[in-house]
């Protein structure tokens, strides 16, 4: 719980939503855990809202578990064929794996949901 509060008070979203889910995996009926977990989902909902911060996306970039991601072959493929068919987002959140992918670049302000 303190992890996932240092990481979202230093704005480090991505890496909050990760500490939160680990905890959960061991004690799926934490209230503080469940309660920060919501939090974090909602301040990136809040900086989604709002107009990119370069500042935040370059500090991402340089996140080897954001680097990975973005190098992995599968998701170029998933990223590139979503960028040029946004219906096609669908069929790739139903795979789990992608939707946390994706979930992750989202917190960390790689990509932007409107």
């Amino acid at each position: 719980m303190r992890k996932g509060k240092i990481h979202q008070y230093l704005k480090q979203y991505h890496k909050a939503l990760q500490t939160y889910k680990e905890g959960l995996k061991l004690a799926a009926d934490n209230s503080d855990l469940l309660e920060g977990l919501r939090e974090v989902r909602t301040a990136i909902a809040m900086q989604n809202a709002s107009e990119i911060d370069p500042e935040r996306q370059k500090r991402a970039m340089e996140d080897p578990d954001i680097q990975r991601v973005l190098t992995d072959p599968t998701m170029q493929t998933v990223l590139q064929s979503m960028k040029e068919n946004p219906a096609s987002a669908q069929k790739y959140l139903s795979d789990p794996a992608i939707m946390d992918k994706i979930e992750l670049l989202i917190a960390a302000g790689v990509l932007q949901t409107r």
